[in-house]
């Protein structure tokens, strides 16, 4: 993964939108944790086949909470400590970047609704024009709490102006946005399936697919269980995700750790996956789990892409490294102030595919 802060942002998430949903109040809230009324696993297999990188947040956290904006993006005191409610926000916007497409337009009709689970499904990852985020195909996905009153065909009759067209996907009417962010022009497309349900995409076929397996359609799962991956996830935390590294994309992917060093990869020709988890009420240790088939790790783990890079800025997150078994290390970095908060995310995004040049 690329190290040079020139090239991989700070506190920005997919379509650099944290910004936008902070300040339409999407805020992290300390809510006792219950079981959801949606299975896990159903909703993950909505996601097509080949989804590569997935990250969840658990709620259920209200997009309404005017108690907790975050100032991250923004502080410029890099020292000043960040609050237990700070540090959980970007993993709980995570998921939900994607809600913040043109300007957040989405988030002020679900004003009081909580959410109990969200999720983002990502693959393809490419590089910018020139600046900007990596463009990918992907969707998040909000499930509710209660019924949500709303349609697609509301949304489209408040915003007609900002809505580019409406067409229908697998059965389903679907509002269509269009934006350009620095040379690149991304196209989302809003679907609410049912009452409780919204998605957003960032390329059709990727929504075509998750709406027909939503509705019944059968296929392989994405990320199986059987991936080496899952032994190292605790699905109960608040916080989780992980990346199965694809093959496949190794000449289009420039974060991908195949095929030598990229723009945006830390060169890796056995890398399998990684994984992190974050349970706040634990204190503010994030752990990342990597696996590679090259079992000498434990000898060097700071060689890999856990050591962020070896500056003083990584030495700030107090990285501990353990060997968990041949081939697979976890780091553990301590994030306590904005500094540290800011770096951490800067290579961490990059990790998950969704880095961006600046």
């Amino acid at each position: 993964m690329a190290r040079d802060k020139r090239r991989i942002t700070v506190v920005v998430f997919a379509l650099g939108l944290l910004d936008v949903l902070c300040a339409s109040g999407i805020a992290a809230q300390k809510f006792p944790q219950k079981a959801s009324s949606v299975d896990l696993q159903e909703v993950l297999s909505w996601l097509p086949a080949d989804t590569e990188t997935i990250t969840v947040a658990r709620g259920p956290f209200d997009l309404n909470s005017k108690t907790a904006q975050s100032r991250l993006a923004e502080d410029e005191d890099e020292k000043r400590p960040v609050t237990a409610t700070e540090l959980a926000e970007p993993f709980q916007t995570l998921p939900l970047s994607s809600f913040g497409f043109k300007g957040g337009l989405l988030l002020p009709r679900l004003k009081d609704k909580r959410v109990s689970l969200a999720i983002e499904g990502a693959r393809h990852f490419r590089p910018p024009s020139g600046l900007g985020e990596m463009p990918f195909e992907g969707c998040s996905i909000a499930l509710f709490v209660d019924d949500l009153n709303d349609s697609v065909a509301s949304f489209t009759k408040a915003h007609r102006k900002s809505i580019l067209r409406v067409e229908q996907i697998a059965g389903e009417q679907i509002a269509v946005f269009r934006e350009k962010l620095e040379n690149d022009m991304w196209t989302a497309y809003l679907a609410i399936p049912d009452s409780r349900t919204v998605i957003v995409a960032t390329n059709r076929d990727y929504l075509s697919e998750v709406l027909a397996r939503l509705q019944g359609k059968k296929g392989i799962r994405a990320l199986p269980n059987d991936l080496p991956e899952w032994k190292y996830i605790n699905t109960d935390f608040q916080f989780w995700g992980l990346r199965h590294f694809d093959r496949t994309q190794v000449n289009l992917d420039p974060s991908s750790p195949f095929g030598g060093r990229k723009s945006a990869n830390d060169p890796d020709e056995q890398a399998v996956g990684l994984v992190y988890v974050f349970d706040p009420s634990n204190g503010r240790t994030v752990k990342i789990t990597y696996l590679s088939g090259d079992t000498s790790l434990k000898k060097r783990p700071d060689a890999t892409l856990l050591s962020m890079g070896k500056g003083p800025e990584a030495e700030a997150l107090r990285i501990q490294y353990r060997e968990v078994s041949p081939g697979v290390v976890e780091g553990s970095y301590t994030l306590n102030n904005v500094g540290q908060v800011s770096f951490f995310f800067f290579v961490f995004m990059g990790m998950l595919g969704h880095a961006v040049y600046i």
